[in-house]
């Protein structure tokens, strides 16, 4: 018989030896050992050597691989036969039956095996000494890990020791390890791995008698059934999920029709009509709060005001704002919707109430892994497959939340667990118990966030509890202030994705309203230009965000939004940001270099409006006295801006004390505390809580000495320009064009790096070997090469400097900039302007015994076809979607259903069908819910 063999590089040694004495002839394909760690790479590339064997130069195809994850299930069969022994992984045939191997468990189950080829093909493949290979690092130390200094070096010492602590627990599971020994002539010098394992890790150590016969058996074409099971011509075998391991089940249309063309739309349902009526946008921003009435019916603003962000009220900037609009167009208002930064800045500040967290997992979870604490871990779970292979313990669960609640005085309880999502029946239950025991708000993490990712799903249900009572009172101060100022309709909150949900979902789900202030950029952006693709440039007092538009939507994060350390599983538009705004600090080094942000500093003009004392130093100020200085340090100016939230030392409540009386030079605070310079004053963590802020030259000081923009104190910022000139070294029109240079520098590689990023988006800055080439483009210095740059999508500059600060790189490279009219209270615009749009997604997979699963938001449900599976999933996700949008405030949501498969191909031209996402989003107005309430 002419026999393929598709082995595992484990076998590769013993196939050699035994392959003499074999009566058939054999034709070997190994494939990389290890494969049992990826159970869809080994089926593909097992399937890929099984289209390669076609009779009549093979009678059949025997398979050197057990179950292995279910990577050998659903594999298809050509016009031969496939025999594939009846073991979950290769330690049965190293064993000769299972019933031996099964004996071995049950005798010591935390066994590390080892083998002739294990040990060669994947433990030891560069001959290295077995003390080389395992040493016990808890014991000698992680320093001495080869992986500690990159580790150090990207996360810091602490963190890397954790890191490979974590690594390292699989450890925990054994306690022997064994060396399976075959019998052949050679092997005996390889049992010294495993006992160099135990000795280093304080195991028992044990050589086992293995038996070939199962191997031999395979290779001579003996297949007894009880052992080997042979997939008939034509069929595709499957999981049966009992001892039998494996069944044939017929290859059939049951998959229907498998799309290898991206995402195809499934249905289109339209939604309701336009409406109009006036709405009111509310942008709390971190330099400026913004408002704008916005008429729905001609798209258009028709009254706009800018005020200052109070950070230690919001509520105070938004009054400000308000008081700015006409009351008759206020009163006629229908809608107000509100971005904000509060929760990104909760987040990134720890505020909020405390949240403890109950974790359902086939192993315990630590605090140190999660990022948060107090955790309990209570028995009970399920598989990747959502199947329950640990019963709720639910007395262990009333006693978790008892000491939560009670001990650790929780005001929020967040249930998460391994594959929730896939089944999310005990984490249901637990909801349950701790509800019904306690009355405090419980979450399920598989509800907030429906990404796989259990930490991130985790860290993102615990941000949300902590969220409920902020965002809770920052919507009742606005309905406050709304009422105050008579303006009636709902209000609508932006999400991080640029849409909009109603008050009452914020209040319930306020973790999806991190970075709702930038995502306001875009759809302001879209709505004021008109442009369905371009590069929007949003312009703020501290930082420039800059996103891509495609079609008339921004990109998503695919791995969700990045908050401080934490990634969080809520859909964020993606954006890059960079430390240039109106507010950024002016200043030069030693070689006289200009350097723009990342600091914030307070512009001169502002504070001199604010203070009279600060343009009476300005006039006072004698620079050449500071002539040769290293930096602008000497002009600095000091102001208290808020209470300091921490314990305060001598040193930094002195200068507050100095400072309580209003602004005061940065040289005479050091002078009155008798400190020999500027560099020694204790404002490191003053600056970081916000209690002392610099005042600086800033671009917006060079708006105002130049009359682009007038609104603030224009002697104060020309005074602090000649000042900053004199420290430089230059004449003020010197000065003025160098710092205006290095703006547009800044402003024309932020445009180039976000175009590069979004084609290569492996790239995640401009490579160092760029520069040359950017500079010659910039600066286009007429002689040498000559250096021409294209930007083929527009550039949407917003924010109030936008126009001043972006209009000038039109100059520099070949693209078209637009600055729409209001496009200073853009972000405002895009929060009224932004529609309500949810998504609800679903996911099937090929199930055990040749079925589908639809994974659901209520467990798993099973099909028979493929055809079926995405006739529900369909059903369901536009009915979620279509739930979950008027739940936001889309009355007659528009609803698109779409899908995307994944599939591996394999040598014969065919595929291998992995898996189909269905994902229904229903978009529409939240004014049309307003209208349709108001009848």
């Amino acid at each position: 018989m002419n026999l393929k063999v598709i082995a595992c590089g484990v076998f590769e040694p013993y196939l050699e030896r035994l392959r003499p004495e074999c009566p058939n002839r054999l034709d070997f394909a190994i494939l990389d050992a290890g494969l049992h760690a990826n159970p869809n790479e080994l089926r593909e590339l097992a399937q890929k050597e099984i289209d390669l064997a076609h009779a009549p130069m093979f009678d059949a195809v025997c398979l050197l691989y057990g179950l292995c994850g279910r990577g050998t299930a659903s594999l298809l069969s050509r016009d031969i036969p496939v025999a594939i022994p009846r073991a979950h992984d290769c330690i049965t045939m190293f064993m000769g039956s299972r019933a031996e191997y099964l004996r071995q468990f049950r005798r010591h189950p935390g066994t590390f095996y080892h083998s002739l080829g294990w040990i060669e093909k994947k433990i030891n493949p560069r001959d290295r000494e077995a003390g080389e290979l395992y040493r016990n690092y808890e014991q000698i130390g992680y320093e001495l890990h080869p992986e500690f200094n990159t580790l150090k070096t990207r996360h810091g010492a602490e963190n890397a020791r954790h890191i490979l602590s974590f690594q390292d627990r699989w450890k925990q599971h054994y306690s022997r390890a064994a060396y399976i020994d075959l019998g052949f002539s050679d092997e005996s010098g390889y049992a010294r791995f495993a006992q160099e394992m135990a000795r280093a890790y304080g195991w028992q150590y044990e050589v086992i008698r293995g038996d070939s016969s199962l191997l031999r058996k395979l290779l001579a074409g003996t297949w007894d059934p009880d052992d080997v099971f042979v997939l008939p011509p034509f069929s595709r075998s499957a999981s049966t999920g009992d001892d039998r391991l494996f069944a044939a089940v017929p290859v059939d249309d049951t998959r229907g029709d498998i799309s290898q063309s991206g995402e195809t739309c499934v249905e289109s349902t339209p939604g309701g009509g336009a409406v109009g009526g006036i709405g009111l946008g509310i942008d709390a921003g971190g330099t400026y709060t913004d408002a704008a009435l916005y008429d729905f019916a001609t798209r258009s603003v028709i009254a706009k005001a800018k005020a200052l962000t109070t950070y230690s009220d919001l509520l105070e900037g938004i009054r400000n704002a308000l008081a700015q609009l006409p009351g008759e167009s206020l009163a006629r208002v229908r809608m107000t919707a509100i971005s904000t930064t509060l929760a990104t800045n909760a987040i990134v500040e720890g505020r909020g109430c405390k949240v403890g967290v109950i974790a359902l997992s086939p192993w315990d979870w630590t605090e140190e892994e999660l990022g948060h604490e107090p955790l309990a871990n209570v028995p009970g779970a399920v598989s990747i497959t959502g199947d329950i292979i640990e019963p709720l313990d639910e007395d262990a669960c009333l006693k978790a939340a008892e000491r939560l609640v009670v001990r650790e005085h929780c005001s929020a309880i967040v249930v998460a667990g391994y594959s929730t999502v896939r089944n999310p029946v005990q984490a249901n239950r637990v909801r349950e118990i701790v509800c019904g025991s306690f009355g405090i708000p419980v979450l399920c993490a598989h509800e907030i966030s429906r990404r796989l990712n259990m930490f991130q799903g985790a860290q993102t249900a615990i941000a949300n509890a902590r969220l409920l009572p902020i965002i809770g009172s920052l919507l009742d101060s606005v309905r406050k202030a709304l009422s105050d100022f008579k303006v009636p309709g709902r209000l609508m909150v932006v999400k991080g994705d640029g849409s909009t949900v109603d008050e009452a979902m914020a209040r319930a789900r306020p973790v999806e309203t991190i970075l709702s202030g930038p995502a306001s950029s875009v759809s302001g952006a879209r709505a004021l230009s008109g442009l369905r693709d371009a590069i929007v440039m949003d312009i703020g007092g501290t930082t420039t965000d800059c996103s891509i538009i495609r079609g008339g939507r921004a990109k998503v994060c695919p791995d969700g939004a990045r908050i401080g350390a934490w990634t969080m599983g809520v859909d964020a538009i993606e954006m890059s940001t960079t430390g240039l705004g109106g507010d950024s600090r002016i200043d030069f080094d030693r070689e006289r270099r200009i350097h723009i942000g990342p600091q914030r500093n307070l512009p001169f003009c502002l504070l001199a409006h604010r203070h009279g004392a600060v343009l009476e130093f300005l006039r006072s100020f004698q620079a050449r006295a500071h002539a040769g200085s290293s930096s602008a340090a000497p002009l600095d100016i000091l102001v208290l801006d808020g209470p300091a939230s921490l314990e305060l030392s001598d040193r930094e409540r002195q200068l507050l004390d100095i400072l309580g009386s209003g602004p005061v030079p940065a040289a005479e605070a050091a002078r009155r505390m008798n400190l020999p310079g500027l560099v020694f004053l204790p404002l490191r963590r003053l600056e970081a809580c916000g209690a002392v802020k610099r005042g600086a030259l800033t671009p917006t000081d060079l708006l105002h000495a130049t009359g682009a923009f007038t609104r603030w104190n224009v002697m104060a910022a020309r005074l602090a320009l000649g000042h900053f000139a004199c420290l430089l070294g230059r004449t003020p029109e010197q000065a003025l064009a160098m710092a205006s240079e290095a703006v547009a520098r800044r402003i024309f590689r932020e445009i180039v790096r976000r175009e590069a990023t979004a084609e290569l988006p492996a790239m995640t800055d401009l490579p160092d070997d760029w520069d040359f080439f950017l500079d010659k483009a910039f600066k286009n210095d007429a002689h040498g090469l000559g250096v021409a740059l294209s930007i083929r999508r527009p550039v949407v500059a917003i924010g109030a400097p936008a126009s001043a600060l972006v209009l000038p790189v039109a100059g520099r490279m070949n693209v078209e900039i637009v600055v729409p009219e209001h496009a200073e209270v853009a972000n405002a615009v895009g929060a009224i302007a932004a529609e309500v749009s949810m998504t609800h997604e679903l996911v099937i997979r090929p199930g055990p015994l040749g079925n589908y699963v639809v994974y659901g938001a209520d467990g798993p449900m099973e099909f028979a076809e493929l055809e079926r599976a995405t006739k529900t999933a369909v059903a369901l996700a536009r009915e979620c979607a279509r739930d979950k949008a008027r739940a936001a405030g889309a009355a007659a949501p528009e609803i698109t259903v779409a899908r995307r498969d994944g599939v591996g191909a394999i040598a014969d031209g065919s595929s291998i069908f992995i898996e189909r996402v269905v994902t229904a989003t229903a978009s529409g107005s939240a004014l049309a819910f307003a209208t349709e309430c108001g009848r």
